[in-house]
């Protein structure tokens, strides 16, 4: 990803809307797993403000593969112990960390496979690996080229490398439901009309309907407490180490 959105995502990541939704779902599906004096892992952390609520609960180690993210999370997040390393190769000992949360990275990384692997891998017996993607290939626009995205997902493809990894899948259920129709409006005109400068833009930037989308994504939680949601932007699957 380019220096110039890890800025933008840093600038809004506090108060956007998406950004504080998504750490509260975060904390709704790990609620069981979360105690204190915990050591969790912000795996592809970013600027860091998708992890570092985390501190509350112990130990936060955010490990990214640039060096420029990793420049914000020294800048802006004490909390967070920055470490540069990719995700398929983890620098940590087997059964290291009591969380690993991975928040629209994986999607970047080559070997998604092995990605899974290493977060199962570095997680200790009775922890949990929370996986959050960007959903559904027909999605696909200018916004997943800003920030290097290679792959998109369906929920049952993250549950089966939930699975392939050795991890027993608690939760699958997609978000942001009722963003699938402006979404796909989004991508149909970028495909219609490619050369708009609509194309290369970054989400994150869109400020219209803030209010609105944060109302709609606040009641989505409310059900998401209940029951999964079947369609969405995203996907969202939390998956345990059990004891051995």
């Amino acid at each position: 990803m380019e220096i110039e959105e890890y800025a933008r995502i840093a600038a809004a990541e506090d108060h956007h809307w998406w950004y504080r939704n998504t750490r509260a779902v975060m904390n709704d599906l790990l609620e069981p797993w979360l105690g204190t004096d915990q050591l969790i892992l912000d795996a592809g952390c970013g600027p860091g403000g998708n992890g570092a609520w985390l501190a509350k609960h112990g130990r936060v180690v955010g490990v990214d593969i640039s060096e420029d993210a990793l420049a914000f999370v020294r800048a802006g997040r004490p909390e967070t112990t920055p470490v540069r390393a990719s995700l398929d190769r983890l620098p940590f000992a087997t059964a290291h960390f009591d969380i690993a949360v991975a928040i629209t990275v994986i999607n970047c990384v080559d070997d998604d496979h092995r990605a899974f692997r290493e977060l199962a891998r570095v997680v200790k017996p009775g922890g949990a690996v929370l996986v959050m993607e960007p959903a559904f290939e027909f999605l696909r626009r200018g916004h997943d080229k800003t920030v290097h995205c290679l792959h998109r997902y369906q929920r049952r493809e993250l549950a089966a490398f939930m699975n392939g990894a050795g991890l027993k899948v608690r939760r699958a259920t997609y978000l942001y439901s009722f963003l699938t129709v402006p979404a796909a409006a989004l991508a149909i005109s970028e495909r219609v009309r490619p050369h708009t400068t609509a194309n290369a833009g970054s989400d994150v930037d869109r400020q219209t309907f803030q209010g609105v989308f944060a109302q709609m994504a606040e009641r989505e939680r409310a059900r998401l407490r209940r029951r999964d949601v079947r369609f969405g932007t995203t996907v969202a699957v939390l998956g345990t180490r059990d004891p051995t």
